[in-house]
């Protein structure tokens, strides 16, 4: 960690942190999106303030997997959803037989529009979406499909089973249970699928056709793809997730969903909303490098935090955070390291950094989700996560490591990242305290 002294983010006497609906340079002001329900399903259990209890505390979610053999695997530790109990969300024996990852997000999802105080008149439903992004999609429900068919099985398979093997089956069901009738997207583009959702959610909040987004994503892990990981050698063969240290030898698997409610300001100051957080601006990019490595100097990771920023109008030196997508790889850590340095410049070895998955491991597009909520939650007023599992930083990754006991002041404005360990997929998002405007009181309540 840089011992250099940390600069004084606070706002001057009478300030209140950057408008992001205003950029610099005289460019008109944007349509204003900004969250008002959130909603999670993480390692740690159910609900938002689980996970953020867990993480404040440190707590590792990472353990030996019972749920399916590892003997021959060098990685034999996950971190996986405990056991929970929905029965309050529905009871009925069609969605217990549903797939875990269709319950998880419709668990989330029940959560988010509960915390955004939603009842059936809250918006039109014609003018209400559902975006979600995965990454390995549904691969639980095709491995019991072809379980079954290698056990020379087929006719037993269940006729709607393959319709849940589709990448839009969990979006679907979110929009039938509430009867959400506007755009319904459901798109993969690897860890950084999450991200990518919040992009196409702005655009279209700003530009008038929805007045509401259900944006998350999802991902589970199962044992056909926690073997492909060891096998390819992408796991902790030592069970130990530390980005950035020097140590760190792969990643483990997490898994999860989360959602967030994002509205139009308008809209939600109409109907009385607690405005959370306001989203300033989405970057995405691509590495197009290669396959499974990363650009050495990141840079499409530093791409699209650049395009975020210039979206949210604000300069490197105003963010308080960074939540990065590091997961303890060697390749990913020191690419997204040196895009911090690219796009920072001399403010990279003060702004504090730290990343989550040393605690719920790579839960892939749920963990931009994780990532996001744990921001939201810092510019509320709630504490930054510490960096844990990394006592030894890699000399090539000269960050500032946030620790329990260094917790910087006043956090207004927050940057999140997402990478994606294969394919190159980058994203970032500017996330900020609602400034309110002349007349207007009480928007940012926690």
């Amino acid at each position: 960690m840089s011992e250099e002294k940390e600069p004084d983010r606070r706002p001057a006497p009478g300030g209140g942190g950057h408008d992001l609906a205003v950029p610099e340079g005289g460019a008109p002001p944007r349509e204003r999106i900004v969250v008002t329900g959130m909603g999670a399903v993480s390692p740690y259990g159910l609900g938002v303030k689980t996970l953020l209890d867990g993480v404040r505390t440190g707590r590792s979610t990472i353990e030996p997997i019972a749920e399916f053999p590892v003997d021959e695997c060098r990685c034999r530790l996950g971190a996986r959803i405990p056991p929970l109990d929905l029965s309050k969300l529905d009871g009925t024996s069609s969605f217990r037989r549903a797939p875990r990852a269709t319950q998880y997000a419709i668990a989330a999802t029940d959560e988010a529009l509960r915390h955004a105080a939603h009842t059936p008149t809250s918006w039109p439903a014609e003018r209400v979406g559902v975006f979600l992004g995965t990454y390995r999609g549904m691969t639980e429900v095709s491995e019991q499909i072809w379980h079954k068919l290698i056990e020379s099985e087929p006719r037993f398979v269940p006729a709607l089973l393959f319709q849940e093997t589709v990448t839009n089956a969990v979006a679907s069901a979110i929009s039938i249970r509430w009867g959400l009738k506007g755009t319904n997207y459901a798109i993969s583009s690897g860890n950084a699928s999450g991200y990518q959702v919040l992009y196409l959610a702005l655009q279209a909040l700003r530009s008038g056709r929805l007045d509401a987004v259900v944006a998350g994503a999802f991902d589970v892990f199962t044992s056909a793809n926690h073997h492909d990981m060891d096998d390819l050698g992408m796991l902790s063969e030592r069970g130990a997730s530390r980005p950035f240290d020097r140590r760190r030898d792969g990643f483990i698997m997490g898994e999860g969903a989360g959602v967030l409610i994002l509205e139009r300001r308008p809209t939600a100051l109409a109907r009385g909303a607690r405005i959370l957080a306001e989203i300033g601006g989405v970057g995405i990019a691509h590495d197009a490098y290669g396959f499974a490595t990363h650009h050495p100097e990141g840079r499409g990771l530093a791409t699209a935090a650049g395009s975020a920023l210039t979206q949210a109008g604000v300069t490197p030196a105003a963010i308080d955070y960074i939540g990065t997508a590091a997961n303890s790889t060697l390749g990913l850590d020191r690419a997204e390291s040196r895009a911090i340095h690219t796009v920072f410049g001399d403010c990279a070895r003060t702004v504090p950094v730290s990343s989550l998955k040393a605690l719920t491991g790579e839960a892939m597009a749920a963990s931009d989700l994780f990532n996001l909520i744990v921001c939201i939650a810092a510019v509320g007023g709630g504490e930054l996560p510490p960096q844990a599992g990394t006592d030894e930083c890699d000399p090539e990754c000269p960050l500032n490591l946030v620790t329990p006991d260094r917790q910087p002041p006043n956090v207004r404005t927050v940057l999140a990242h997402s990478y994606s360990y294969f394919g190159g997929s980058a994203a970032a998002v500017v996330v900020g305290q609602p400034v309110p405007l002349e007349g207007e009181s009480g928007l940012c309540q926690p």
